[in-house]
């Protein structure tokens, strides 16, 4: 069907947030790529795939969608799937090195809908981000980039993986970012996957320091946020420290969240290579509804070590993927995480809303974030006594996340797809 999606139903989980790997192909060699990318392993999705593709993944309910690679701008297709998916009202996001971004690459992907776009920047220092991204001139080209889409008016993602190499930089790095006008900071997490098997990663008392360290920049850093990707301990950590958590933390992976690989392949997340299913044997909503590998992961009964006993599960969980690199099994605890569960329950008293501040959290037009807010200001409701989140307190805990203009885009692209459906 085209023009709309046929709305379909994806049972209680819905693939509200996808990560497409387009393309094998890409112009750098960094070191850590989960996806060994560099060049076509066999024949990648034809276009006419990819935009039947993008028909599936909106009847479903899927709301945002990150096209990256590889490097998706060597796809010659990537304006015509970016703009069919922004046309069904998803909100694409493009995730690139930088390198080939001009003013007129800037002017399509306007043109054709994307309204955000994610580009790595390691380090401050060029030498140090030129090297771990394999190119002589990659700083360079991605602070290039940065700019050129802040001036073409695309919201910008800052992607950062967090090493020993660069630790020390998260603080600059975030008030870099918020002084080029970043929409987030996005920190993640290095798992010993694809290329990045062989390097070394944060231990799991190192990882504590830095995600403590990131919550507070997180305080320090509205409106812009500061994400921790792939160490859903976040949220365990930001409760802890009785700051609000909001959207980073907690494992989305075959829940709310899947990959799609250049061949066809679907995976929980990115960084795990357990196959549910290939596209070109199976419609997407078959895979997402029915995979035995997803229903395992929607199980946390199943969950195992210390994961399976900590009181911080249903906000946690911890990274499936780090487990299944670590271990073989993706439901092992996350050796990342040295919490010791203490075996008590967190206070599970029920929240009301003032009708005000329901209103208000309705606003916020992406279901997952909404709901992860949601999620976030009742627990630090429990923790502060208070029985109902009240407008003043919704205010309060979000004082320093005034949110970003950028939502009015998203909530009309989000209507015109919802008008579409119904009409």
């Amino acid at each position: 069907m085209r023009g709309q999606a046929a709305q379909v139903s994806a049972g209680p989980y819905r693939p509200a947030l996808i990560s497409w790997n387009l393309t094998r192909r890409c112009n750098l060699k960094c070191p850590h790529c989960y996806l060994d990318a560099g060049r076509p392993r066999g024949p990648e999705l034809s276009t006419t795939r990819c935009l039947e593709l993008v028909e599936e993944m909106a009847a479903l309910g899927t709301e945002m969608l990150i096209l990256t690679g590889g490097e998706p701008l060597l796809r010659k297709d990537i304006y015509q799937i970016a703009s069919r998916a922004a046309a069904l009202g998803l909100w694409v996001v493009m995730g690139t090195n930088g390198v080939l971004i001009t003013e007129q690459v800037a002017e399509k992907m306007v043109e054709c809908g994307v309204r955000g776009v994610g580009i790595s920047l390691d380090s401050l220092n060029p030498e140090t981000h030129n090297r771990f991204r394999g190119g002589p001139n990659a700083w360079e080209h991605a602070v290039r980039a940065l700019r050129i889409c802040r001036r073409m008016g695309l919201e910008v993602l800052i992607q950062t993986t967090v090493m020993q190499m660069n630790r020390h930089e998260l603080a600059q790095l975030a008030a870099f970012a918020r002084r080029e006008g970043a929409w987030s900071l996005n920190v993640y997490f290095l798992v010993r996957t694809g290329r990045g098997q062989q390097l070394n990663d944060l231990s799991a008392e190192e990882t504590e320091a830095v995600l403590s360290e990131l919550v507070q920049l997180q305080q320090a850093s509205g409106p812009m946020l500061v994400r921790a990707k792939c160490a859903p301990q976040y949220k365990r950590i930001a409760y802890q420290l009785k700051a609000v958590g909001l959207e980073s933390g907690g494992c989305m992976a075959a829940t709310q969240y899947c990959r799609i690989m250049p061949e066809g392949d679907v995976t929980p997340c990115p960084y795990m290579d357990v196959v549910a299913g290939n596209v070109r044997e199976q419609s997407f909503g078959d895979i997402w509804q029915h995979s035995p590998v997803f229903n395992r992961l929607r199980d946390p009964g199943q969950l195992k070590g210390r994961c399976g006993a900590c009181e911080f599960a249903a906000l946690c969980g911890g990274c499936r993927c780090r487990a299944f690199a670590a271990t073989g099994d993706f439901l092992a605890e996350d050796p990342a995480c040295p919490y010791q569960p203490t075996g008590e329950p967190l206070p599970a008293d029920p929240v009301a809303w003032s009708p005000v501040a329901w209103d208000r959290l309705q606003q916020i037009p992406i279901a997952f974030i909404r709901n992860k807010v949601q999620q976030a200001l009742e627990a630090q409701a429990r923790r502060h006594g208070q029985t109902t989140v009240s407008l003043s307190f919704m205010k309060q805990c979000l004082a320093t996340l005034s949110r970003n203009p950028g939502f009015a885009g998203m909530r009309n692209g989000l209507a015109a797809r919802n008008t579409a459906k119904n009409g």
